[in-house]
């Protein structure tokens, strides 16, 4: 049963804030101390990584239309571990687009995958915790959103690493999908309409982190990881054509 609001007490963004920063900065000194790769790799680390929770903590801080609760506290502890998987990133991709090797080397995408786990895993605790305290807001959907999104560009990136860049296009394809749906959003007013619940969208929307993950797995073979890989990014654009077709649908009925 929902605990009463008023018995739940209220965190403090600015003060999970700059948690996540101490916690991010602690992680990624312990990251410049295991690799051995030049600086201006380890400089492109640190900015992506600290790029990640600054972004998310700008966006908890500055939430004036609903309360910061105790599941925003929760998404802001996940963004961290996102944020730590993006400032690997550069370390794998280095060698990668400098052409010093085919591919990213096992142990990169072990860590990746070691780090993104548990950010994927611990998507659907912030939902629970937010019922389970009676503070559920829309605001906070869409921060878990943003997350989410942050994290499928990470992953899509890694393991179009493993796959092979530039030939592993279709997996970039799936981080991008949600960040051009808002680019089309700003073109047609229509798809800025609020979508009706859909559990065949957030089915599709949790297979793309699992799928992403496995194909980062070395022990996965190669064809099955872009087999995998391919019917992942079908399903999804089965899922934006839905919504954008319910969108431009429900335009035409209310002009």
């Amino acid at each position: 049963m929902p605990l009463p609001r008023s018995t739940c007490p209220r965190p403090s963004a600015r003060r999970d804030g700059v948690l996540a920063f101490v916690a991010l900065g602690g992680a990624l000194a312990v990251l410049f101390l295991l690799v051995d790769v030049e600086l201006p790799v380890l400089v492109a680390a640190g900015a992506l990584g600290l790029a990640v929770v600054g972004a998310v903590v700008r966006s908890a801080v500055r939430r004036r239309d609903e309360p910061y609760g105790p599941a925003d506290r929760v998404t802001v502890g996940r963004s961290v571990l996102v944020a730590l998987a993006a400032a690997l990133l550069p370390v794998g991709l280095a060698p990668v687009l400098g052409q010093d090797a085919d591919r990213p080397v096992d142990a990169w995408c072990w860590a990746v995958f070691a780090v993104a786990l548990p950010a994927w895993l611990l998507d659907g605790v912030d939902g629970w915790v937010a019922r389970r305290t009676g503070t559920a807001t829309r605001a906070g959907a869409r921060f878990d959103q943003e997350v989410d999104a942050a994290l499928l560009i990470v992953l899509s990136l890694a393991a179009a690493a493993r796959l092979g860049l530039p030939g592993a296009w279709w997996v970039l394809a799936i981080g991008a999908l949600r960040y051009l749906f808002l680019l089309g959003q700003r073109v047609r007013p229509a798809w800025r309409r609020a979508l009706p619940f859909s559990s065949y969208r957030r089915v599709v929307a949790g297979i793309q982190g699992g799928v992403l993950l496995g194909a980062l797995v070395p022990l996965i073979p190669l064809p099955l990881a872009v087999t995998a890989t391919v019917i992942a990014l079908v399903l999804l654009l089965g899922s934006f054509g839905r919504d954008v077709l319910w969108l431009e649908r429900a335009g035409r009925d209310l002009s």
